[in-house]
């Protein structure tokens, strides 16, 4: 696979993999995890595997964006094939959203916040005290389900719209 592709690939490449090998780590806190509660279909979710604190980073949780082109983001869409994309207000641009990270769900009251630790690198950092078995989620835009959210599944607005 790599044989054919230049130094700045394969460096790229051997990052884009380190990225999943930490959260193998033993102090990783999480694992990835399944849900069926936002479509009725199989997804993923982080879930954690210890007790965390409001303050802590989750340093094992890597991702990476990607900036996209206005053609590529259009053809991810016609696709239906958006469902890691997210506009980056620091880029202002749509961006892909790679590495285990991406695989955090939105709540409009997380218990997680995004972390730039470094050019295009995103971890976590704990809001909100998360016990082990937890889903552990990240805010992912006030309008990011339609204006105001009016779309959302997540379980806070689950529970709001019970009450």
């Amino acid at each position: 696979f790599l044989k054919d592709k230049s130094k700045k690939q394969i460096t790229e490449f051997t990052q884009h993999l380190k990225r999943y090998l930490h959260m193998f780590m033993d102090n990783a806190g999480f694992e990835i995890s399944s849900t069926k509660r936002y479509t009725g279909n199989m997804e993923a979710c982080i879930v954690a595997t210890r007790d965390w604190t409001a303050g802590e980073q989750v340093k094992c949780c890597l991702g990476s964006i990607a900036a996209l082109s206005k053609e590529e983001d259009a053809i991810l869409k016609s696709e239906n094939r958006d469902f890691s994309v997210m506009v980056s207000t620091r880029k202002k641009c749509s961006c892909l959203f790679l590495g285990p990270a991406r695989f955090m769900n939105h709540d409009c009251e997380a218990n997680c916040e995004f972390f730039i630790s470094g050019h295009n690198a995103v971890t976590f950092s704990i809001v909100k005290n998360i016990a082990r078995g937890e889903e552990m989620t990240v805010h992912y835009g006030t309008h990011y389900f339609g204006i105001n959210n009016c779309e959302c599944l997540c379980s806070t607005c689950e529970r709001y719209e019970s009450d």
